[in-house]
């Protein structure tokens, strides 16, 4: 019994030991390249067509520069850097990564102009998570949020949102299709 336990931790150990190399060794544009050549393919198996200009290594990530994803609406990044949590990963079971942007932008009629920000994504198989989710644009945002994979619909979300007053005449078109209540003057994004 003793045998088969420190057999057990051994290979543990191994496994993740030969994963801490491979994070620390990586080659991260290459990764990123790859990334993003995989996360072209996947959208436009959905409708959405992914653009951007280059991809470069960073410690510990890599960062995309002048991201566009079209689709139902239009985002835009000056540039995003997604950094993997390997600890987080492991222990949550799920890819788990940093996300920071700059220049980030929706148009859905409007140009929403939600700045910079950045937040932290657990994707699990049936939900992916954006926690910590915070942006510094015109249209900001702050709380989290979760997207049901499959259907790519916001699921259970809490998060405040500010937006300039010339934008409330519009709020009750995007109440049609998002979870936005009024509660004390301020508008959130819930669902529970």
């Amino acid at each position: 019994m003793k045998r088969s336990i420190f057999n057990t931790v051994k290979i543990i150990l191994f496994i993740v030991g030969f994963f801490f190399a491979l994070y620390y060794f990586l080659q991260w544009q290459e990764l990123g390249k790859f990334s993003m050549s995989f996360a072209h393919s996947q959208l436009e198996k959905r409708g959405m067509r992914l653009n951007y200009s280059d991809v470069s290594g960073e410690k510990d990530g890599f960062t995309v520069n002048n991201l566009r994803l079209n689709g139902i609406a239009n985002i835009s990044f000056s540039s995003i850097t997604i950094k993997p949590k390997f600890l987080s990963s492991i222990l949550s079971l799920a890819p788990v990564c940093e996300i920071n942007f700059r220049g980030g932008s929706l148009q859905l009629g409007q140009v929403m102009n939600f700045g910079d920000g950045g937040f932290l994504l657990t994707a699990g198989r049936n939900e992916i998570l954006l926690e910590d989710l915070k942006t510094n644009g015109d249209f900001a945002i702050n709380g989290f949020l979760t997207i049901n994979p499959a259907t790519m619909r916001i699921g259970r979300t809490e998060a405040r949102l500010n937006f300039p007053e010339d934008f409330e005449k519009n709020i009750q078109a995007v109440r049609n299709f998002l979870p936005i209540v009024q509660e004390g003057g301020h508008w959130y994004l819930r669902r529970k």
